[in-house]
């Protein structure tokens, strides 16, 4: 098809990160070409209002298979909720949307200061360490599994396991070298997982009020419930999801270490915390980009989009859209807190853990600054920033420091 042709003076491989998170690429495709094909097959949304068109028309564009390698199709008790499309993703959304409320988030929030405050000692006491290591990575998967409610001492655990599923094969096939599934492929973390499900399934009405229980107790007027097979992916789902919240974490913590203006300004007024998570998210967009196929021919942007294409919904890009923002290009402070961004999506498949990632990432801010004075904290002799390796994610693989006396 002739509006199919791939844009040569934008190209790139979706899956070259050193093309997907180049800004100054990105900002030249939103000036001369703010939908384009990067690719065969490939449709690249740049700005805010394209982007979100693409999240909110989930009948259009959907988010079915689209960790899977090309051709690959798993159970659907195998599929996350971002594979699910309707009517089973708004059901068992609803029944999810009541483990992840704000006041949830601030029911957890004592409980995930005092792992701040005692993995910021941990790293004071030992005169230094890696704050992705020692604090990012770990911090909001153990947040993610207390929600749960997988008891504390199995945290390490879950989230060794789930590091290993998704750094495994299974994403991309739904099998490793074990074999097919969750259950084959991973048994002690279904084991564990399954162990945790059949517990409140015994206790009834006497289960724990948390996340797998609500999980175990969902059921419609029709007699529909979400199998223990489902439950226990859509925990995988949960905890591992928790990797964008992580490299959030490290963003604001690397700006907070090498920015004295930005670290100046929290210390002076800490109500300018949450705006500096928020506009964290903005500008440091910890997932770049989010794919959705699509199921009939149409257009986004006035760009031809046709059935089984891939719309590439660009993030990091639509979250620095001048047409959209004033001042986009640079991390503003005193932004006000509720201008709209797109780095947990928007509509019917917004990011469900919205409210625990805006907690910890104003936690780790005000524990940072109260347990480091000015100057003590400071990245190791020789640190560079890099990039983690993962095709969507966006933060520091390390964040190397030295805790001065």
């Amino acid at each position: 098809m002739s509006d199919s042709k791939i844009d040569a003076d934008f190209a790139f491989d979706a899956m070259d990160t050193s093309r997907t998170k180049d800004h100054e690429l990105l900002a030249r495709i939103r000036r001369e070409k703010p939908v384009c094909r990067p690719a065969d097959g490939v449709v690249f949304t740049s700005r805010y209002h394209d982007t979100a068109d693409g999240f909110r028309d989930a009948k259009r564009y959907s988010s079915v298979g689209d960790m899977r390698a090309p051709g690959v199709v798993v159970a659907e008790e195998e599929r996350f909720l971002g594979e699910l499309d309707a009517p089973l993703h708004p059901k068992i959304r609803r029944v999810l949307l009541k483990g992840f409320t704000r006041r949830r988030a601030a029911d957890v929030e004592p409980w995930t200061r005092a792992k701040v405050r005692r993995r910021f000692e941990a790293i004071a006491a030992a005169g230094g360490g890696d704050l992705m290591r020692d604090l990012s990575i770990p911090l909001p998967g153990s947040i993610s599994a207390r929600v749960l409610g997988i008891p504390d001492e199995l945290h390490d655990d879950v989230m060794t396991w789930c590091n290993e599923l998704l750094h495994s094969t299974w994403p991309a096939t739904g099998k490793t070298e074990k074999g097919d599934g969750i259950a084959t492929a991973f048994p002690e973390l279904a084991g564990t997982i399954d162990a945790l499900i059949g517990a409140r399934q015994a206790a009834g009405a006497d289960a724990p009020d948390d996340l797998l229980a609500l999980m175990v107790r969902a059921e419609d007027g029709d007699g529909w419930c979400i199998s223990p097979d489902h439950i226990r992916t859509l925990t995988v789902n949960i905890l591992s999801g928790s990797l964008s919240a992580s490299y959030m974490l490290g963003n604001l913590l690397y700006r907070l270490i090498t920015d004295d203006g930005f670290a100046n300004a929290l210390r002076e007024n800490r109500e300018l915390i949450p705006n500096a998570v928020e506009e964290s998210l903005r500008f440091e967009a910890p997932v770049t980009f989010l794919f959705r196929t699509a199921r009939e021919d149409g257009d986004i942007g006035g760009c031809p989009v046709h059935r089984g294409e891939h719309v590439m919904l660009g993030i990091a890009s639509a979250n620095r859209d001048e047409t959209f923002y004033e001042n986009a290009g640079e991390f503003v402070l005193d932004r006000p807190v509720d201008t709209p961004n797109l780095a947990f999506g928007i509509g019917p498949h917004i990011c469900l853990g919205n409210h625990l990632t805006r907690m910890v990432g104003k936690v780790v801010l005000e524990e940072a600054l109260d347990r480091f004075a000015p100057g003590t904290l400071r990245l190791a002799d020789g640190f560079v920033w890099e990039c983690v390796d993962h095709i969507q994610e966006f933060g520091p693989e390390t964040l190397s420091v030295v805790v001065d006396a």
